[in-house]
């Protein structure tokens, strides 16, 4: 869910949430991208009940309780729907939310949750808003999660992406270096290391959908013949 409603969650949703989106597609998933206003609760739910996603982006600003979306003043992700994400993998790119949010999400049986416990601070270009080196590559590092790696696997490599951006910027830039040294301290896996994505779960559901596609299909024509059948009989 890519909320975009002011500068920050502009940049988080169309800098750096798409390099997630197309890497997940390469690798042949299928991809529900609930984008500004269809990032709502409405939309999510929907969603979870037409399919059984495995892993669930959240991307926008935060609060220790909740993810703000689509607009300031409503929410994607609280406390009040954290059921919602029973047997999922979730990933949270937004401030605070590991201090409340994750754990609430865990307890109402969620696999893993990756949220940042303290601020999320993104430094970009002043003119094009891209985000410096290091940033975007850090936080859409859990992405490895499509390659079926656990749960505790995918944390270690982003921790290791911010080791390696963090090492480069502290011989260019020590500010941004510290900028990135407090996103890693801050970002924290809850739930199951051992979770990952389940491939004969994710064929399964694609085989459902196919299953369901020409069902529908099959139902249509054979409700056409249906109603031919009495003319041609006339003739």
């Amino acid at each position: 869910m890519r909320a975009d409603f002011d500068l920050v969650s502009g940049i988080l949703s169309t800098k750096i949430m798409p390099d997630v989106i197309d890497y997940a597609r390469k690798r042949s998933y299928l991809v529900e991208d609930l984008y500004k206003e269809r990032a709502n609760k409405t939309e999510l739910l929907g969603n979870f009940l037409r399919r059984y996603p495995l892993v669930v982006w959240l991307a926008s600003h935060g609060f220790e309780d909740a993810v703000i979306g689509p607009e300031e003043g409503q929410t994607i992700a609280d406390l009040a729907n954290t059921v919602w994400f029973n047997g999922k993998i979730v990933v949270i790119n937004a401030c605070l939310t590991g201090r409340k949010l994750a754990p609430a999400m865990v307890e109402s049986g969620a696999k893993a949750v990756f949220a940042f416990v303290d601020l999320l601070t993104l430094r970009v270009d002043a003119n094009t808003y891209e985000p410096l080196p290091g940033f975007k590559e850090c936080l859409t590092k859990p992405k490895v999660l499509y390659d079926g790696v656990k749960a505790k696997d995918a944390y270690d490599a982003t921790i290791a992406e911010y080791n390696k951006w963090i090492d480069f910027w502290d011989k260019e830039d020590p500010t941004t270096a510290d900028v990135l040294r407090a996103d890693r301290d801050a970002f924290m896996m809850f739930g199951t290391g051992e979770s990952k994505i389940a491939l004969s779960t994710y064929v399964f559901m694609g085989m459902t959908d196919i299953f369901i596609l020409a069902f529908i299909v099959l139902y249509g024509i054979l409700q056409s013949v249906r109603a031919i059948m009495p003319l041609l009989r006339r003739g």
